[in-house]
């Protein structure tokens, strides 16, 4: 009797969400259909995507190994994909620099970094290029309203002026079925 009630329940269920039983179904698919449909309402999560861009370029701190917040974004709790772009830019001696996505319980939940600038001016880090672009992803389940912030910054104070261009943007997206998994 247990096998044919769980068949009878999954068939119900499935009915309910091809909406398929009508008023002639017996009582049993009707009670069946309708905590199936308040099981998927209970379970729902609404997708939304928040994004922002910086309509003006962002000097980075001149001394080395000094974070600058190049934008935040307050995100509602739940589960995130967090995405941003970033242009950097450096005419001064050539430097390694980088930038950072995070949160208030993280500040570097993911970090990418190049070596930029001019290599032919004294106190240059070595080869390098004046402009390159940096992207960071993360992803994140947040239980509380938090702030998601970009931080960026070069390593030594040789005299390198970096800076990111306008147009920089941080994007994020709340997923239903967000899966995270984080390697070893």
């Amino acid at each position: 009797m247990l096998t044919r009630t769980r068949t009878l329940l999954a068939c119900a269920a499935a009915a309910a969400m091809t909406g398929t039983v009508g008023a002639s179904a017996p009582a049993w698919a009707i009670t069946a259909t309708n905590q199936a449909a308040r099981a998927k309402a209970a379970t729902v999560t609404t997708v939304q995507d928040h994004w922002e861009q910086t309509h003006h370029g962002i000097s980075i701190n001149t001394t080395g190994g000094v974070e600058t917040p190049i934008m935040t974004l307050k995100l509602p709790a739940g589960k995130w994909v967090l995405h941003a772009d970033q242009t950097m830019v450096n005419f001064g001696p050539s430097d390694y620099g980088g930038c950072s996505i995070g949160d208030t319980s993280n500040n570097n939940l993911n970090t990418h970094r190049t070596i930029v600038g001019n290599p032919n001016t004294t106190g240059a880090m070595g080869p390098a290029p004046f402009v390159t672009v940096l992207s960071e992803t993360a992803a994140v389940s947040l239980s509380a309203s938090t702030t998601v912030t970009i931080l960026c910054e070069h390593d030594d104070s040789n005299g390198a002026t970096p800076s990111i261009d306008s147009n920089a943007d941080l994007w994020a997206h709340r997923s239903a079925n967000l899966v995270i998994t984080q390697l070893p």
